[in-house]
């Protein structure tokens, strides 16, 4: 029980320290977007530019501790940015690295869903659209981990087999470790709770997550599909079946070799 309480911790942690630090990555990255889109952004980042250069030489030149303090005021957005990346930075590469990789295992569905609009291929529904994308998404995501880690490191913009900073946080054990097979099939499931626990509130309130109440059944249904492959594959880890030794007995069996391999058997022992 208390392992159980301690991992349940650790995720916790984790997961709100990730979106704490996405969201003020994000905070940071659309403040100067607005500041550059202002009518005078540029002006006053410029300006700002130029009062801490100003500051940097009067505090180099100067052994006062107004000039001291002057700077440090002026240059405390560079010391807070400084600090704040070494420690951003793993959870961003992570979340980067399974979007990357969430992106891989859904890009067949989704370039099929691109040409069955574009050209009606057999022009299916949307619903059936959102059923296809996600079972496949989830099902090549589990099935298809070593290939999709290794288009994962490819795209990275980290560049985790090149890279020095790769080598500096090592991305390349984090990503391994988060991006296991495991781990994959445990956020899937996360995911699908959290949906299940949304559509139950909505449904209880006689209310729909989409504008078209079948979209809530496609996501349904599609995790239905996922509990059956795993059950599926489960089972098939117990049995003692394997498909290749009953290929194996199939073309025997058309082809005859069993038996001439009996037959010669034969002959060497009467010889």
């Amino acid at each position: 029980m208390k392992n159980i309480n301690k991992e349940l911790f650790s995720l916790i942690l984790m997961v709100t320290s990730g979106i704490l630090i996405l969201g003020l990555a994000t905070s940071i990255v659309y403040g100067i977007y607005l500041l550059l889109r202002s009518e005078h952004g540029i002006w006053y980042l410029s300006s700002y530019f130029v009062l801490c250069g100003a500051a940097y030489i009067i505090h180099k030149k100067s052994t006062s501790d107004m000039a001291t303090l002057l700077y440090r005021y002026l240059t405390m957005p560079f010391r807070l940015i400084s600090e704040f990346i070494p420690v951003a930075m793993p959870y961003l590469v992570l979340q980067i690295h399974l979007f990357v990789y969430l992106f891989f295992s859904a890009a067949v569905p989704l370039s099929f869903y691109v040409l069955d609009r574009t050209i009606n291929i057999l022009d299916l529904k949307i619903t059936t659209h959102i059923y296809l994308i996600v079972t496949f998404s989830v099902i090549t995501a589990t099935l298809m981990n070593k290939q999709l880690k290794h288009l994962t490191y490819l795209f990275s913009p980290f560049r985790l087999y090149r890279a020095n900073t790769s080598k500096q946080f090592e991305f390349n054990k984090l990503t391994d470790y988060f991006l296991s097979e495991n781990n994959i099939k445990f956020i899937i499931y996360f995911c699908y709770f959290l949906y299940l626990l949304i559509f139950n509130l909505f449904t209880f309130q006689e209310h729909s997550l989409y504008s078209i109440p079948l979209m809530d059944r496609a996501v349904l249904q599609s995790f239905i599909t996922f509990l059956a492959l795993e059950r599926l594959l489960s089972n098939l880890k117990d049995l003692d079946f394997k498909p290749s030794e009953l290929l194996k007995l199939l073309l025997r069996s058309i082809t005859g070799d069993d038996k001439n391999i009996k037959q010669n058997d034969k002959m060497d022992k009467t010889a």
